[in-house]
């Protein structure tokens, strides 16, 4: 199997509200797959759909979501929880509470380690200390010793990359791991996310709503709209034949993209639906600068080469 994560069809619920409907991607081995996409497009909940971590309140269905090789939805709650420990390190948004601030990093890193691989405490340090060296730490002890609130953010996104590595994963889900960063922290991030996939190997599902980080960083990408996968496809594919409007017109809102010396940034007027996202047609439709009338009522599905699109035109 050349996938690392196989999902078709999938179908996310808050009572009867559609909040992701008819969503499939695929991430293949030792790739980094950028999720893109404006805030409220369903990015972060089709992440957590595939590790079974969906807040209280939301349901999903699927047809298939295989990671590492392993069916989820064909597990039992005990296999599932097993299956996510050991395969996927996970890297949510606003890592700054992600680490309990009152508890030494020492006291943190480990446990999953020390419950998912039957590892003892001086195992887990040892194993912590020499992935602390990997993602830039120099005196890993010491950082071991420190409080959260002791460490700067980019040194935080650091400790969790090295948490979410701890289990030797087979893919690690990072969610805006750059937000609330500087610029030039963030620069050290990523290329350290680009680092780890090339020496360890490593899938990857980087979200963002950063079109330019994604270009950069990422092998194949999912434009993602309204609880929708609109197009997807090979870095190069998608930035050089873009086919669905709504990706186009994102293209011109990333100065560094498209847009020369002095030109003004194009808007996208409307803002992305919270309902009716079980519609037929196209759900862009009334943002849409070539919508036709057939689009209200249902769009084609088109897939060529590893590109797939939505769109009428």
């Amino acid at each position: 199997m050349n996938e690392t994560v196989l999902v078709k069809n999938l179908h996310i619920k808050a009572g009867k509200n559609t909040l992701v409907s008819k969503t499939s991607l695929t991430i293949k081995k030792g790739e980094i797959f950028g999720l893109v996409g404006e805030s409220g497009s369903g990015k972060t909940i089709t992440a957590k759909a595939i590790i079974d971590l969906l807040p209280e309140g939301l349901t999903y269905t699927a047809d298939e979501i295989i990671t590492a090789g392993k069916n989820i939805l064909t597990a039992s709650r005990e296999e599932k929880k097993e299956h996510i420990g050991k395969n996927i390190g996970y890297i949510p948004q606003n890592t700054v509470f992600y680490l309990h601030p009152m508890i030494k990093i020492k006291n943190q890193i480990g446990d999953g380690y020390m419950y998912h691989m039957k590892k003892t405490k001086k195992e887990a340090l040892k194993r912590a200390e020499s992935l602390l060296i990997k993602v830039g730490f120099k005196s890993p002890k010491t950082v071991l010793n420190y409080y959260p609130w002791q460490l700067s953010g980019g040194m935080r996104q650091r400790c969790n990359i090295a948490m979410a590595l701890m289990n030797d994963p087979k893919l690690i889900i990072a969610d805006e791991p750059s937000t609330a960063l500087d610029t030039t922290v963030q620069k050290q991030v990523m290329e350290l996310f680009k680092t780890i996939n090339k020496s360890l190997g490593i899938s990857m599902l980087l979200i963002s709503h950063d079109l330019g980080l994604i270009k950069h960083y990422c092998h194949s990408i999912g434009v993602m709209y309204a609880g929708q996968i609109i197009e997807s496809g090979s870095r190069e594919e998608l930035f050089n034949n873009p086919k669905h409007p709504y990706t186009q017109l994102l293209m011109k809102i990333v100065p560094s993209l498209s847009i020369k010396k002095n030109e003004p940034l194009t808007e996208i007027p409307g803002y992305v639906p919270e309902k009716g996202r079980d519609s037929r047609g196209c759900l862009f439709v009334k943002r849409c600068p070539k919508a036709m009338e057939v689009c209200s009522q249902t769009v084609e599905e088109h897939e060529e080469k590893g590109h797939y699109y939505r769109c009428n035109l």
